[in-house]
């Protein structure tokens, strides 16, 4: 058995996500000082996270509708 999201609830979680690493990153960078190469990389691997969840379709986001994947439009 298989666990996906819908669309619009991936959408919702994608969000949310980058929303709340943001704000997190934005606490933790005072902490860190000079160390910028820390606050990169914990953003990289934020979106890797992300990238993995995508890519093993536990999400399945409509990225808001900008990419239309339909065939039929295209004709």
């Amino acid at each position: 058995m298989k666990f996906n999201l819908g669309k619009k609830v991936s959408d919702v979680f994608v969000i949310v996500y980058v929303t709340l690493t943001l704000f997190i990153r934005f606490l933790i960078q005072p902490q860190l000082g000079e160390h910028y190469l820390i606050s990169i990389g914990l953003g990289a691997f934020a979106l890797l996270f992300l990238w993995a969840l995508v890519k093993s379709k536990l999400i399945n986001p409509s990225w808001f509708g900008l990419f239309n994947h339909n065939t039929d439009a295209k004709k």
